[in-house]
């Protein structure tokens, strides 16, 4: 299943400013940067939160200058819905523990919201991830070897899994610091005690 991460960080911008105006969250999710790592753009963030009203994920309540006969311009705020914090979990859960060796959004879209789960699912899908990564690493080597000798693929195209191999190479060492600092305490996730 392809994850969709701008569907992760509408629904978990949402979720974290709720009850916020689209432009709130417009603001929050282009302040981390996703136009340029995820191609999320403003006009696709007031997009996904429609689609997340019409999928019953979020709900939209008006805000108090519509109510008072004022503009209504921001004055429509969003609340993620029961059926929302479950999907949210869901494509949280599939980012983290899904590799693709094409598409690195959905995983960094997961890490914007990793501290909203406990540390011990967030070791275990780190490991699983690790496991992963190297699985992938394996059929992408073997795609290499393929390549130069399949009648239906261009030589050059070994290319994409040279790139695609490169690209893992990174994400496993960065995945493997990472678990370390997950177990390590770096961060303080879901249910851990405040000291």
């Amino acid at each position: 299943m392809a994850i969709d991460a701008t569907r992760l960080l509408v629904l978990g911008a949402t979720r974290q400013e709720q009850p916020a105006t689209g432009y709130a969250i417009m603001r929050e999710l282009t302040s981390w940067g996703v136009q340029e790592w995820a191609s999320v753009n403003p006009g696709t963030i007031y997009g996904a939160l429609r689609s997340l009203v019409v999928d019953g994920l979020a709900i939209e309540v008006t805000g108090g200058a519509a109510a008072k006969g004022g503009s209504h311009k921001n004055s429509t705020k969003y609340r993620v819905t029961p059926e929302g914090e479950a999907a949210f979990a869901d494509l949280l859960h599939t980012s983290l523990w899904e590799v693709s060796p094409y598409r690195a959004a959905p995983f960094m879209a997961a890490l914007c919201f990793l501290v909203e789960l406990p540390r011990k699912e967030v070791s275990a899908a780190i490991e699983q991830r690790i496991g992963g990564l190297e699985a992938s690493l394996e059929q992408l080597k073997s795609d290499e070897l393929d390549i130069p000798g399949s009648a239906t693929k261009p030589l050059h195209s070994v290319e994409f899994a040279r790139l695609a191999a490169a690209r893992l190479h990174g994400e496993l060492d960065f995945t493997r610091s990472l678990l370390e600092r997950v177990n390590g305490g770096s961060y303080h996730f879901l249910g851990d005690r405040e000291s």
